[in-house]
Order: C-alpha cells, then sequence, then structure tokens
C-alpha cells in the first residue's frame, strides 16, 4: 500500500502530488497545505519511499498502476503534479491513463533517457554505520565523508527513521537495482491531448529545449513557466513563485 497526506476538503477538485527520487510526500506539506484552500491535495509517498511498502519493483510503469489507484479511488476531476521522478511517473500515467487526468503538472524534468545516475547517492547512504547513529547530526558527520553538498545531505536525512528504530525509510537495494529504469522512460507513441504546464527551474540542466520539443510531440497542450533563479528543486527554492504558476495553471 501507498501511504497518502491528504489536505482540504474533499468536495473540492483533487490534486495529487508525487515527489521526486528519494524524497517524500512531506517535502511537499508546506505547498500542500496553502493549496488546499481550492484543491483536495493528496500527497503521496511513492513506492519504496517513506511510508508506503517496500516492493520488488521499481519503474514507472508500476508507479503509474500505483497513482492510478489513488485516482480510481477518488474519481473524476484529479489532476496530477509530478516532480522528477514522480514528474515521469505522472507523464507516464497520463500517457497510458489520458481519461483519468483533469490536468498534468511536470516539474523540471522530461521524458527522456538521463545520463546522472544516482547510485553514488545510494551507495554513500547504504555506507552510513547506523549503529553509531542515534540522531541526523551523527548521520551527516558520517555521511559527510561521502556527500559534500550540505543541502542535498539535509534533504537526503530527512528520510533517516529515528523514533522506531533507525534506519532509512528508503529501498536502497531496489531503488539501485532500478535506477537504469529510473534515470529513463518507458518507450511509448501514445498521446496526452490534456493541458499540461511545464515548470522549469532558470539554473536547472534537467529540461533542454530539445527536450522540450519531444514532451511538445506527447504532451500536445503543454504549456511552459520559467521560475526565475530556481534550480531543479524549484518547489524549495522558489515556493511562492510554484505556488503561483500552479494556482493560475489550474484555475483556468
Amino acid at each position: 500500500m501507498l501511504n497518502i497526506v491528504s489536505v482540504g476538503d474533499p468536495k473540492n477538485p483533487t490534486l495529487i502530488i508525487a515527489h521526486g527520487l528519494f524524497g517524500s510526500a512531506k517535502n511537499w506539506g508546506a505547498l500542500c497545505k496553502r493549496l488546499s484552500d481550492k484543491w483536495y491535495v493528496i500527497a503521496v509517498d511513492m513506492r519504496n519511499h517513506g511510508g508506503s511498502e517496500f516492493y520488488p519493483v521499481h519503474n514507472y510503469e508500476a508507479m503509474a498502476e500505483d497513482l492510478q489507484k489513488i485516482v480510481k479511488i477518488q474519481g473524476v476531476d484529479c489532476s496530477i503534479l509530478g516532480h522528477s521522478m514522480g514528474g515521469k511517473a505522472a507523464m507516464f500515467f497520463a500517457l497510458e491513463q489520458p481519461k483519468m487526468v483533469s490536468k498534468l503538472i511536470v516539474i523540471d524534468i522530461a521524458p527522456v533517457k538521463y545520463s546522472h545516475s544516482q547510485n553514488n547517492i545510494i551507495e554513500a547512504l547504504q555506507n552510513i554505520n547506523l549503529e553509531f547513529v542515534k540522531s541526523r547530526k551523527d548521520a551527516d558527520v558520517q555521511l559527510a565523508s561521502f556527500l559534500g553538498d550540505h543541502q542535498l545531505r539535509a534533504f537526503l536525512l530527512q528520510s533517516l527513521e529515528l523514533k522506531d528504530g533507525v534506519y532509512w525509510k528508503l529501498n536502497l537495494p531496489v531503488l539501485k537495482e532500478y535506477m537504469t529504469d529510473i534515470i529513463g522512460f518507458p518507450n511509448t507513441t501514445k498521446i496526452f491531448k490534456g493541458k499540461t504546464l511545464l515548470v522549469v527551474g532558470e539554473n536547472s540542466h534537467y529540461v533542454s529545449s530539445d527536450d522540450e520539443v519531444v514532451m511538445h510531440k506527447r504532451f500536445s497542450e503543454m504549456e511552459t513557466v520559467v521560475i526565475s533563479d530556481a534550480g531543479h528543486w524549484v518547489h524549495a527554492e522558489k515556493p511562492k513563485e510554484l505556488e503561483n504558476a500552479i494556482r493560475k495553471f489550474l484555475a483556468n
């Protein structure tokens, strides 16, 4: 089963949010709360992340099926927002089940194969000796030996459970096994004709002009918004600007 966090009035239109690799629903908590004035917002812990079940498979076919199950429970008029890995899952779901997606929002990712494997991060997390960890600071000291980026470490350490034992709320072996699938995208010739918003961070390198061309072929009613002075983590770096773009798109 997938763990979900919902906020707002269920009578309002539904917005489902799918986070990126190594993330969780709580990464989107502040934005969910703000958007809940007009939408019933459901943030999902994607499979093998957070409070969701650990599965032996981690590809976009499986993640799209997970989203489909959530939408079926909610019924019609569901919009989907996905960031990075979650964005790819949302895109594939929309392509496979277009009648189940009211509107699609993709945050800083394209339906293409990327070359940057994240296995170095997985190996860094696996190298942490959790027997000597009693706090996130303890883990951070060890993790700093492998990853120099303080912000990245802070993000990753949000997935460290400390209350009921010490363990990663990430299925690291399976994520590593399926890394080729995660950085790739399933082959498909299907087209989503519903309204689509692509949000790109100005300083991010995840979506090139060529990638946008590819997206337009698959998502025929796509518009693009570029968030100034933002990188890949648009929701963390420019939350208000992202919120404004989401509101404007969903309201039209």
